[in-house]
């Protein structure tokens, strides 16, 4: 082999710490993203690093250190904007924190949401990220059992032990109906997805029940697939209904966007005929025509601060405690006082 074609010796730490003048613990702790390196030191190793064209083998690193700073997260689906908007808040926080993320999808199911669950933990990430506080008892219980770190998101207002960051779905359906009533409503029909598996929903129309019963509200329901075509589907029941309601509350964007989809179609307009509020604000819910009336969650925040809890546990040992967001409700178009 020509001098020419011959290989160049990858650096190695040893290297490092000769070219540097300091020690291979120093030069370890700076690649391990280590606290106990002053400002100095550590822009002196990365400068270092650059210039001799040093590449970390995260699989090296995982086996010395018996980390691999990697985070699994299960989410019902990657087609709405609201799970992608909160996982990309996730990853940035995280890679700014030194850690990865692994995403897996369960369609909702709780048994796939398990199987997928334990895929993440078999390739050796550190902790997970759920949604809702609803699944398998053996997922939980075999965390538990293993120490493994996990926070269920979307949600706060379970009565466990499990860590939660998200809000306060009971409350946010209370807050919508209220609003409503204060706009002149006394008749309002609820659009929902199905129930099962999705304690979001459940806790939504807990509060729904809660603060009609409270304000002697007329009331109906009406379910349809956790989608557009959902919205499509339940406007057209409402239409095809003896229904006298003079607002519709979606607990779900996607449902509203439907809705007004529909009633465009049939020339009923949204809020003259009838007034329509969603739950989520969507990053279209503001672009959409008439605009949407919606309540905002607070998704970008909870992705922050989910990364934080979990990565000041794994770094500081510090317990991952349950944390209530709050929400607002926008005030766009599509809602009129009566």
């Amino acid at each position: 082999m020509s001098l020419l074609n011959k290989p160049k010796k990858k650096p190695s730490v040893r290297s490092l710490a000769k070219a540097t003048g300091l020690s291979v613990a120093t030069i370890s702790r700076v690649l391990n993203k280590s606290e106990n390196v002053s400002d100095k030191t550590r822009a002196r190793v990365l400068s270092a690093l650059q210039e001799h064209g040093y590449v970390m083998n995260s699989a090296a690193r995982a086996l010395a250190t018996n980390r691999t700073r990697t985070i699994g997260a299960v989410v019902p689906t990657l087609s709405y904007s609201i799970f992608s908007r909160f996982l990309n808040a996730v990853e940035q926080h995280l890679a700014e924190l030194g850690y990865a993320l692994v995403v897996a999808t369960s369609e909702g199911d709780l048994k796939t949401e398990a199987k997928r669950a334990k895929e993440l933990l078999d390739i050796g990430t550190e902790g997970l990220i759920l949604s809702g506080a609803m699944h398998e008892p053996t997922l939980i219980s075999m965390m538990q059992e293993q120490n493994i770190p996990f926070i269920c998101t979307s949600i706060c207002e379970n009565n466990s032990d499990i860590p939660a960051i998200g809000y306060d779905n009971t409350v946010l359906a209370e807050r919508a109906v209220n609003y409503l009533y204060t706009q002149g409503h006394q008749s309002i029909c609820v659009v929902h997805g199905d129930v099962k598996n999705n304690d979001r929903t459940a806790l939504r129309l807990e509060g729904v029940k809660r603060a009609t019963k409270a304000l002697s509200m007329t009331v109906s329901f009406l379910e349809g697939a956790l989608d557009v075509s959902g919205g499509v589907d339940t406007a057209k029941a409402f239409m095809h209904t003896e229904n006298q309601s003079s607002a519709c509350l979606c607990l779900s964007d996607v449902l509203a966007l439907g809705m007004i989809f529909e009633f465009g179609r049939h020339n009923i307009n949204v809020p003259g005929d009838v007034s329509i509020m969603g739950f989520d604000d969507l990053d279209w819910a503001m672009h959409c025509h008439p605009a949407l009336t919606t309540i905002g969650l607070p998704t970008i925040v909870m992705g922050k601060k989910t990364a934080q809890a979990m990565v000041h546990y794994l770094d500081k040992n510090e317990p991952i405690k349950t944390l209530a967001l709050d929400a607002t409700i926008i005030e766009r178009e599509t809602v009129r006082k009566i």
